[in-house]
């Protein structure tokens, strides 16, 4: 679920590239950070996960991008290796927005295609999700090779669901930007019907890899201002016929936990520390995670 960063006022959205080993998920992955411009997008990172190496890096959609006067930052995860471990996919999947099934469109791959399909529907079905409440697209990839199946009857085989599809291939990065485009328009689409104003346009990621129009960026209206809170009605008191014995005072409605990602997080070596803010009504605390990760060099 997307996660609100209230100190950068910025949304901070999951999406991430899922599909069996060799697939070419780690390759469109990387397509899409070499096509974006370095102004919208973070570094490229790899670690290692479960024996697997994990890739990701973050990037901002321009100008209609803002939600509701928050930046909506995007951040890319795979998995990339010929086996996976379940753990680690179920630990990348965890408060996913979206998701890119990366299918391989060699005919005998189908069975690996139906089979890492049945993991994504299990994993998501742990989290409470499935491919109709998760924003998902698939990805047809290898497409542009002599030997691939036809598009019929991979949307047979694979799309009961009827979810997006699009015929791609990470090696010249035939329509792997237009799907990730259509994904991010979906999950914006989503933050919109639950209350947010702006969603980005279709036209959004294209003005990352074309010269953008030389356009003023809209203002971020501020915050309103808090109403002034109300005095407190006097007391009316009571005739004295009786001594009344009063009734024990409520006790308050706990206030609701809320966790925000409270700054960047910081890798020294193969260790990553995470500042978190936990609060709760008028309280707050901040504390710091640490992770320790075996780092890989790509």
């Amino acid at each position: 679920m997307a996660l609100v960063n209230q100190a950068k006022r910025e949304i901070n959205a999951k999406i991430v590239f899922f599909g069996p080993g060799q697939a070419g998920k780690g390759t469109s992955l990387r397509h899409v950070f070499n096509k974006l411009k370095p102004e919208f997008r973070g570094a490229l990172k790899v670690m290692s996960v479960q024996g697997a190496r994990m890739l990701f890096f973050d990037f901002t959609p321009p100008g209609d991008g803002n939600v509701d006067g928050f930046r909506v930052r995007f951040h890319l995860y795979t998995v990339s290796g010929p086996l996976v471990d379940p753990a680690a996919w179920k630990m990348v999947l965890k408060g996913a927005d979206g998701v890119v099934f990366v299918a391989d469109s060699a005919p005998q791959r189908l069975a690996d295609n139906q089979a890492a399909l049945g993991q994504l529907v299990e994993y998501l079905k742990g989290y409470g999700q499935s491919l109709t409440t998760m924003p998902t697209i698939l990805q047809y990839n290898k497409s542009d090779l002599a030997d691939a199946a036809a598009l019929a009857e991979l949307e047979q085989q694979l799309n009961p669901s009827r979810l997006v599809s699009f015929k791609t291939s990470s090696h010249t990065g035939e329509g792997v930007l237009q799907g990730l485009m259509a994904l991010v328009k979906s999950i914006l689409t989503g933050l919109r019907a639950k209350g947010t104003d702006a969603i980005a346009s279709s036209e959004g990621l294209q003005q990352m890899v074309e010269p953008p129009a030389a356009a003023a960026r809209p203002a971020v209206e501020p915050p309103a201002a808090p109403a002034p809170a109300r005095p407190a009605a006097a007391a009316v008191p009571e005739p004295p016929v009786a001594p009344v014995t009063p009734s024990a005072p409520a006790a308050p409605e706990e206030a609701p936990l809320s966790l925000e990602i409270a700054g960047d997080p910081v890798a020294t070596g193969d260790v990553v520390r995470v500042p978190l803010t936990i609060r709760s009504g008028d309280r707050e605390k901040t504390v710091v995670l640490t992770l320790s990760l075996g780092l890989s060099e790509e």
